[in-house]
């Protein structure tokens, strides 16, 4: 195999499943947030108390600061959000739910499950499976690497 399409094919998948997210949460009426934005909030359901730095979710997310600064500040406009210093240093700041941005979540996860669904259409439990398992790999790989440069 001279070409290897993994790449590609892996930023075609991330695309079409932010594309299609979108599509599926703006036919939910009581959704407050866009897709881009559940990249946050998904991190910070994901925390016991719904709090997290901003260095957390820019790590966990990928997203660069100046955009999870305007996200995160947008966020808060929506009333999902808020946002406090951290007494022990200011540099820091803690982004933390809302009683509205939890409430977000039975939609995030209603919509991610509908994706899931579109997402794994004719494959098998075994062959979900194995796919996971490659995609653990390659991940593994990456970040091996990325720690060596």
């Amino acid at each position: 195999m001279d070409k290897k399409q993994g790449g590609y094919q892996a930023l075609q998948i991330r695309l079409l499943n932010g594309r299609l997210f979108q599509k599926l949460l703006s036919k939910e009426p009581d959704a407050q947030y866009r897709s881009e934005q559940g990249k946050i909030l998904t991190i910070l359901w994901k925390q016991e108390l719904g709090c997290a730095t901003a260095t957390d979710i820019a790590l966990a997310t990928g997203l660069a600061n100046n955009t999870l600064t305007s996200m995160v500040k947008k966020l808060e406009e929506q009333g999902l959000v808020t946002i406090q210093p951290c007494t022990q240093d200011k540099r820091k700041k803690y982004i933390s739910l809302t009683d509205l941005g939890w409430a977000q979540k039975e939609i995030g996860d209603r919509v991610s499950k509908e994706l899931g669904e579109i997402f794994y259409q004719g494959f098998s439990d075994q062959e979900i499976r194995e796919f996971e398992a490659y995609q653990e790999r390659i991940i593994s790989n990456l970040k091996a690497k990325e720690n060596e440069l």
